[in-house]
Formats: C-alpha cells, structure tokens, sequence
C-alpha cells in the first residue's frame, strides 16, 4: 500500500490536537502523498499542546478538485472552523465528490455542520458522541470506523488505525 500520487488536505485552525494533525501529516508524507495544511489563513496556528504550524494554502486558494483526502484533525479547531461558511463548504464539497475525509476526535463536529453524517456509523470522542447521534449517525465506540468515504475515529491513541484505514481506504482509489 502507498499513497503515492495521491493528494492530502489536513485542516487547522486554533487550538487544533497536536498529534491529529501532525501524526497524519508526517505518515502520509512518508507514505508519498503530497500533503497540504489548509486553514482559513496562512498565519501561524498553535496546537492544544505547544506545537505550531504555517498553513500551506488558505482556504480561498484551496480547491477541492486538488485533493483526494481530507483529514479533519479534533481539538477545539473542529467547533471554530464550523463557524467559517468557507470551510464547511469545502467539507461539504469533498463529501459530494465522495472523497475520502478522515475525521477524528472533535473533527466530526465538521462533518454535522456540512450535513455528511446522517445514515453513516462514525466514532469520536465522547464529548461530542450526542452530538453525532443527533445528527443522525449510528455512534460505535470503536478505535476506527469506515463508513463509505467517512472515516472516523475516537482519541490520540486511535491514529494508527485511523491512518492505516485511510491507507488501505485510499489504496483502492485510481491514480491521478
């Protein structure tokens, strides 16, 4: 399996979980993606937990069409990001494309805004389990869930099975 040829949108915004966007970032470039970091803005955004990155695109020059993955890392980003009409649309438009998007901890909090979630089993963290059951998802407490294109997952501790499920996910899709 590789993700050779393959193209990765990770997107960040304030207060994102380190490790959900970096661990990602990191193992699917090491997989031979081409992986951009997307966000509202192209200033420096800080993690929960001290990390920091400077966004490749922003999300005006971000285009779906580019991309055959989407990773919606948690932290408090998913709830900001919501707020921004552009994001969600660009949510909702990977859906509609079926793209691939992975989503963990808080990051299905994007997938309920650009209304993906109705009819599909998804995991997150349990702060937000109402949350997703509400907007019509089967919740399963499960380290990964796959879902057609959706991809979700629960904690930190969940990113190797969230990374390789979108791996073998993404290994189906044609090349480029």
């Amino acid at each position: 399996m590789s993700l050779s040829g393959k193209s990765v949108a990770i997107l960040a915004g304030p207060d994102y979980e380190d490790l959900e966007l970096h661990y990602p970032l990191l193992r699917f470039r090491e997989e031979g993606a081409e992986v951009k970091v997307v966000a509202p803005t192209k200033e420096l955004y800080k993690g929960k937990h001290g990390l920091s990155i400077v966004p490749d695109l922003n999300i005006d020059e971000a285009l779906t069409r580019d991309f055959d993955i989407l990773i919606i890392p948690g932290g408090w980003a998913p709830d900001r990001l919501r707020r921004d009409s552009r994001v969600v649309e660009f949510v909702k438009k990977h859906g509609q494309r079926r793209a691939i998007i992975g989503a963990i901890c808080h990051g299905p909090q994007l997938l309920i805004s650009a209304k993906l979630l109705s009819g599909k089993r998804a995991t997150c963290v349990s702060g937000i389990k109402d949350d997703v059951i509400n907007a019509g998802a089967t919740f399963v407490d499960t380290p990964v869930v796959v879902d057609g294109n959706i991809i979700t997952s629960r904690v930190p501790d969940d990113l190797p099975s969230f990374c390789k499920a979108i791996i073998e996910e993404a290994s189906k899709l044609k090349r480029k």
